[in-house]
């Protein structure tokens, strides 16, 4: 069952949705004329923050933002979260528009490459895709001290403990007095409303790609050509990550865009020119 329509966000997107395979309702703005193409946002975003990103590819593809479950138009994550459930989500989604794209970001593009496994796409581009390449026990010293931080409903420190904990930025070099007080500073009002809604969801599917780390030999079983995007300012880890499953995946072509970093398709930031190479790509 899909239902449809206009939504009052912006008049040139359409609101739809789809339910899942276990009964869990997940909606899709769509916009543009084309080919079907998926785009799936991060840990910390919804739909919204993909819409410019969205505009700039409507002119050649039709596009659906998803709402990943627990945010937007889609409902909750579930007691039995997981990967799986995602996936899920993704080929009702798929099923529904026909799309043989899908572009994802972040933990979206970890959950783009664990679809793919299993779904058919013709082309998928991913950007700094969630996956961990080595579980290392120090690399997750922060998930412990983000839950206690959400135990006692710190939840400034528990986003200060993600942001350091994921070394996307120079913060993770900072004590984590200074970085809170900084991030306090930089994000307030709408944008810090949003965070601090999505800060449970974060954590538990920061657990998933704890649990998937060093999985990464399963995406040899991916038939679609996948575009591999870094942005150029982006950590050497990240730089590594790419390598590695550009080493893994049978069909893959690598970008690195040297003014940009790891937040650069959303709305906030530089979408546009993240969009752009995401269209050359799949025209091509």
């Amino acid at each position: 069952m899909v239902s449809a329509k206009k939504t009052s966000f912006l008049d040139s997107f359409t609101h739809s949705t789809v339910v899942s395979k276990d009964g869990t309702t997940i909606g899709y703005q769509s916009i543009g004329k084309g080919p079907s193409l998926i785009v799936i946002h991060g840990a910390l975003s919804t739909s919204n923050d993909f819409t410019k990103f969205a505009q700039e590819l409507s002119d050649a593809f039709t596009v659906h933002v998803m709402d990943r479950r627990g945010r937007g138009w889609s409902g909750p994550q579930g007691n039995d979260y997981s990967i799986r459930k995602e996936c899920e989500d993704v080929k009702s989604v798929q099923e529904a528009t026909g799309a043989t794209y899908v572009f994802g970001h972040s933990y979206g593009g970890l959950v783009t490459l664990e679809a793919a496994r299993t779904n058919t796409f013709k082309k998928m581009a991913v950007y700094e895709p969630g996956v961990s390449i080595k579980l290392l026990p120090t690399d997750w010293d922060w998930l412990p001290e983000y839950e206690n931080d959400m135990n006692k409903k710190d939840f400034r420190g528990a986003f200060a403990s993600f942001v350091r904990g994921s070394g996307h930025t120079p913060l993770k070099r900072l004590p984590k007095w200074y970085a809170k007080f900084i991030l306090r500073l930089v994000i307030r009002g709408n944008h810090w409303n949003q965070i601090e809604k999505l800060l449970p969801e974060n954590l538990i599917e920061h657990r998933e790609v704890k649990r998937l780390a060093s999985t990464f030999s399963n995406y040899q079983m991916i038939d679609a050509n996948v575009l591999l995007i870094s942005g150029g300012k982006s950590p050497d880890s990240v730089h590594q990550m790419i390598r590695v499953l550009d080493e893994t995946i049978s069909r893959t072509q690598t970008l690195t865009l040297p003014n940009l970093d790891h937040l650069a398709p959303d709305n906030k930031y530089t979408p546009v020119e993240v969009a752009q190479h995401v269209k050359r790509y799949f025209l091509s």
